[in-house]
């Protein structure tokens, strides 16, 4: 189980980081750009004094001894590179005694005269008659480990690899001590902010966790929610009326479902008590497949709340419409009714679940039974722009309702068969093949469902259906069939 992230810790860390850097970096970059700018003519600091620090080290990092154990200046390559960008810098080293360090440059050592004798940390001047007018020194301390006492420079210039020596100085034990108790006590106070602003998040969870199965009818405050976590708790909100939807729909299906399943059972009691009844045998079986039917349609509403996917696999659409025409012709029969199947004038590979386009044709063919008239003739066509239509001549579908009738639990009347999920179990498992369903009148009466699949990109074998005239005998079973 993974550890969770404190959203509270986090916005506090990042806000120490900031403070840090703010601190020690945004600081001497706003001076830098003060200066630079110009916008303020009476600044003590110009830009080139940015340069100061960056020659002052190289310097101090020049200070060596001979085999005498004399301290001297010897450019190191770093000061080399540095004095051939600006061939006008002088620089200079004195001990503690102040005796010049060989190496120093005796143009600045001579202009310094008995400045070097100053005890001063650091000292800023120019050299009277410079017209140079950018041109500018400094004499300071060197550090103690350096071998020199003080270290002078003129005349450098500013480079914008400069300010990287500008920040070190600034990135320093002693000035983390200064900054450390203004950092500290602006967490302390962050993180009192953040508990307080974080207070409306924590009441909306309290309110969501308090919310079950039986109080999906609740929803949270969106009133008190600050402006930046209004929309997800909107979202949460708008997904509880999903939720509670869903579960509506459930309970009206449990129930149709039950009130259905009551009437043939209690036919099937009855039946049972007289076996001898000549029609017993009938409608045992009509009451059979009626219980059938709902069972089938509770199985594949449970599936869809189980999220399965469709198990997408290639198939030949006129072989799988076939098999389930073949199924259903005693049903056809048995209801003094006839049927007629059209395969595709060619092979179609289609790309669909078995299982699905299976639940969907008989969903159908189910409605097409029930439409058409006794002695009539369902027809089934499977066309080779994996189109499969199922044609009935009955009353048809009003066009007002022909977006109804695949809404779930929709039903024209109390009168009517089934629970009005057949056609909305269709809609979904077509959609879930990435196809589409629909349903348009019938020429002279009736009505056309057309279901749309994909194609395969698989080619489809060689072999194709040929036409054969249906037969017409009352009871039979018409077909146009092919042989492969």
């Amino acid at each position: 189980m993974t550890r969770r992230r404190s959203l509270a810790l986090r916005l506090i860390v990042y806000l120490a980081i900031a403070q840090m850097g703010g601190m020690l970096l945004l600081v001497p970059i706003t001076d830098f750009l003060i200066s630079a700018s110009g916008m303020a003519p009476g600044w003590e600091v110009a830009p080139d004094d940015w340069g100061e620090h960056r020659i002052y080290g190289l310097v101090a990092g020049s200070v060596t001894r001979a085999e005498t154990g004399e301290a001297i200046l010897e450019p190191s390559a770093a000061l080399g590179a540095y004095l051939e960008t600006n061939p006008q810098a002088r620089y200079a080293a004195f001990d503690c005694s102040g005796v010049v360090l060989r190496g120093s440059s005796r143009e600045l050592v001579d202009a310094l005269g008995g400045l070097d004798r100053i005890r001063a940390t650091t000292l800023k001047f120019k050299i009277p008659g410079d017209p140079d007018p950018r041109a500018r020194g400094f004499l300071r301390r060197a550090p103690a480990a350096s071998g020199a006492c003080a270290i002078a420079a003129y005349s450098y210039r500013f480079a914008w690899d400069d300010l990287f020596a500008v920040a070190a100085l600034f990135l320093t034990p002693h000035s983390a001590a200064v900054v450390a108790p203004a950092v500290l006590c602006a967490l302390a106070i962050a993180w009192i902010v953040v508990r307080r602003g974080l207070a409306p998040l924590r009441s909306a969870a309290a309110d969501v966790a308090a919310i079950d199965v039986n109080t999906l009818h609740r929803r949270i405050d969106v009133e008190e929610a600050p402006k930046e976590i209004a929309p997800f708790v909107e979202a949460v909100n708008d997904a509880l009326t999903r939720l509670n939807a869903g579960m509506a729909a459930q309970r009206r299906f449990t129930a149709n479902a039950a009130h259905e399943l009551r009437t043939p059972i209690a036919i099937m009691r009855a039946h049972a008590d007289n076996p001898d009844d000549a029609v017993f045998r009938r409608d045992m079986k009509r009451d059979i497949r009626r219980v059938q039917t709902i069972v089938e349609q509770l199985l594949a509403t449970a599936r869809f709340s189980m999220r399965d996917a469709c198990a997408d696999v290639d198939m030949d659409l006129g072989e799988a419409v076939l098999a389930m025409v073949a199924d259903y012709t005693p049903l056809v029969i048995e209801s003094g009714r006839r049927i007629e199947f059209e395969p595709p004038s060619e092979p179609t590979i289609v790309r669909a679940d078995r299982w699905a386009l299976e639940c969907v044709v008989a969903n159908l063919l189910d409605n097409a039974l029930r439409a058409e008239p006794e002695g009539g003739v369902i027809e089934v066509r499977a066309l080779s722009t994996a189109v499969v239509e199922v044609v009935d001549h009955g009353a048809g579908v009003p066009l007002a309702e022909r977006d109804k009738i695949f809404e779930p639990f929709w039903r024209r009347d109390n009168k009517s068969n089934g629970t009005g999920l057949g056609l909305a179990i269709s809609k979904t498992l077509a959609e879930q093949m990435g196809g589409s369903i629909g349903v348009d009148a019938t020429s002279g009466g009736g009505a056309t469902f057309r279901i749309g699949l994909r194609k395969s990109v698989v080619a489809p074998p060689i072999a194709s259906f040929g036409r054969v005239e249906p037969q017409r005998a009352e009871g039979s079973v018409g077909a146009r069939r092919g042989t492969a």
